[in-house]
């Protein structure tokens, strides 16, 4: 019989931690049942589900807020949960942007999906940058051991209401409480129908022209340089061989995005 690999014992060890605990199991079952409630409410693809957080004790708070996470990918803002619906065209450009800027930011930790503490809440940064490498107990606990933010916090979504806004709210909600992050959002259209392919691949990048307000069609990018709050966000259109410099030093290469719209 072949030998179980290690991430599969991890597994197996943390659902039946969860079976062991009461508390725990409880919760969980609370929540799998208001997303059933909620998906055969909607009956269509959702991008994000908000659900109500079911009490805990206090004693066992940390430890099952750490089983949530690791379960539903969740984020949480005071009693609320928030489950992002991201599919495989989402986490293919989390995975892509990532990959960019670790060869640009040497000396930092570059990593998607990862959670990090802001005024006593959890977020998940779609693509997350650590100038300084959190500690080992920050990395493999990070919510009982709070995991700081990241100093390069991007966030990708789809150009629809709950998606943008959700993106938007959250960088409005945590930016007071990170004086040091600089953010990025990015909003990509919505739909099945191929991007248009680059009519000039052989093209020499050049800097986005920033624009007054906010686009309306997508894809663009919005920059919220450090310090700064959601007001004074700097928009940018979107385009074939072009990238947009950021605070930190790296850039943000349009052609990444698209290459995997077209």
């Amino acid at each position: 019989m072949e030998k179980p690999n290690r991430s599969t014992v991890k597994l197996v060890d943390s659902v039946q931690d969860i079976t062991k605990d009461k508390t725990k199991s409880k919760v969980i079952k609370q929540i799998e049942n208001e997303i059933k409630i909620i998906m055969g409410e909607v009956r269509r693809d959702v991008d994000i589900l908000e659900i109500d957080m079911p009490s805990i004790k206090a004693n066992k708070r940390e430890k099952v807020l750490e089983a949530i996470h690791n379960i539903f990918q969740a984020e949480r803002i005071d009693d609320k949960l928030f489950i992002k619906c991201d599919g495989l065209g989402k986490e293919e450009i989390h995975r892509t942007l990532g990959d960019s800027l670790r060869p640009q930011l040497l000396t930092w930790t570059v990593e998607t999906n990862v959670i990090c503490v802001v005024n006593g809440n959890e977020f998940r940064p779609d693509v997350g940058g650590w100038n300084r490498r959190p500690t080992r107990p920050q990395r493999f606990a990070p919510i009982i051991n709070s995991c700081p933010p990241p100093f390069l916090w991007i966030e990708v979504a789809f150009n629809k209401n709950d998606d943008r806004n959700n993106a938007i709210n959250k960088i409005a909600y945590v930016q007071p409480y990170c004086p040091n992050t600089e953010f990025v959002i990015i909003i990509i259209p919505f739909g099945t129908t191929a991007f248009p392919a680059n009519k000039n691949p052989d093209a020499i990048s050049i800097v986005a022209t920033p624009r007054s307000d906010r686009p309306f069609r997508a894809p663009y990018l919005g920059h919220l340089a450090v310090g700064n709050n959601i007001d004074t966000i700097q928009w940018y259109n979107m385009q074939w061989n072009q990238h947009h410099v950021l605070g930190c030093g790296a850039n943000i290469h349009f052609n990444d995005v698209f290459d995997l719209l077209t």
